[in-house]
C-alpha cells in the first residue's frame, strides 16, 4: 500500500502478532430485538492498550494510547473462532483517541469470562491476534521485542481509514495480584522484671551480701575467743 505524502510503502500479513492488554473490565446488560424477538444483550467493556507496539492512523499524527474495548458473545451455533475488529471513531471527543476494539467470542467463552469477572477473577485480559493492519516495509522483519507501528488502511478517496479485522490466536485473563499486607513492626525482646533492676538496686543488694559475710566472720571470731 502506498499513501500520498509517505515515501515508504506499507505491507501487511507479517508473521508478527498484535498484542492487546485490557483493564477496567465491567459487565453491561440490556436488551435487543433480533428477528423480531426480544433478547437479552450482554456486553463487557474495558480499556485496552497495545503491549510494546503502537497503533496509528496514517492520515493523522499521534498514536492510540487508550482504546475503548467491547466484548460481545456470538450467536448460538456460530463457530468457535474469536474475532477482533479495530476501528476509529471519526467523531471528535467520542472517547480518548477515538480508537475502539471489538472482540466477538463464542457464547461459552463469553460465559466463562463473565463468571470470572463477577467473581473478581478477571482483572486483566490479554490477547494476541493476526490482523489486516499494515506496517512500514522497513519494519517487515523487525525482531521480537523491537516495537513496530501498526497502521490502518486508507480508503481510496483518502478521507478515512478502513477498519482492521483479525483472528485472536491466544486469549487469557487473570485476577488482580494479591495485596501484601504491610509488615508489622518487630516487637522488642521480652525482658523479665528481675532484669530491669536499676544500678542503685544492684548496689544495695551487694551491700547486704557484704553485711552478711561480716556477721559470719564476727561470729567465728567469738567462737575462737571462747575456746
Amino acid at each position: 500500500m502506498t499513501i500520498e505524502g509517505f515515501s515508504e510503502r506499507f505491507v501487511q500479513g507479517i508473521a508478527r502478532h498484535l498484542h492487546l492488554i485490557a483493564n477496567d473490565l465491567s459487565l453491561s446488560r440490556g436488551f435487543s430485538i433480533r428477528a423480531g424477538r426480544l433478547e437479552e444483550a450482554q456486553l463487557i467493556r474495558g480499556r485496552a492498550v497495545l503491549a510494546g507496539d503502537s497503533l496509528q492512523q496514517p492520515l493523522r499524527a499521534g498514536e492510540a494510547d487508550d482504546i475503548a474495548l467491547m466484548i460481545r458473545p456470538l450467536s448460538a451455533g456460530e463457530d468457535g473462532r474469536i474475532l477482533l475488529v479495530l476501528d476509529v471513531d471519526e467523531a471528535e471527543g467520542a472517547y480518548a483517541g477515538g480508537y475502539r476494539a471489538e472482540i466477538h467470542m463464542a457464547a461459552s467463552v463469553f460465559g466463562a469470562l463473565k463468571q470470572d469477572l463477577l467473581a473478581g477473577a478477571a482483572e486483566t485480559l490479554s490477547l494476541s491476534a493476526t490482523t489486516s493492519l499494515w506496517v512500514r516495509e522497513s519494519q517487515r522483519e523487525a525482531a521480537a521485542g523491537v516495537p513496530v507501528a501498526w497502521h490502518f488502511g486508507v480508503e481510496p478517496n483518502g478521507r478515512g481509514v478502513i477498519p482492521a479485522r483479525g483472528l485472536v490466536e491466544t486469549l487469557e485473563w487473570r485476577p488482580a495480584p494479591p495485596t501484601v499486607p504491610p509488615a508489622e513492626p518487630a516487637l522488642p525482646p521480652s525482658i523479665e522484671v528481675g532484669a530491669l533492676e536499676t544500678i542503685p538496686d544492684q548496689l544495695a543488694r551487694i551491700d547486704w551480701s557484704l553485711k552478711q559475710i561480716a556477721l559470719v566472720l564476727v561470729f567465728l571470731l567469738i567462737v575462737v575467743a571462747l575456746k
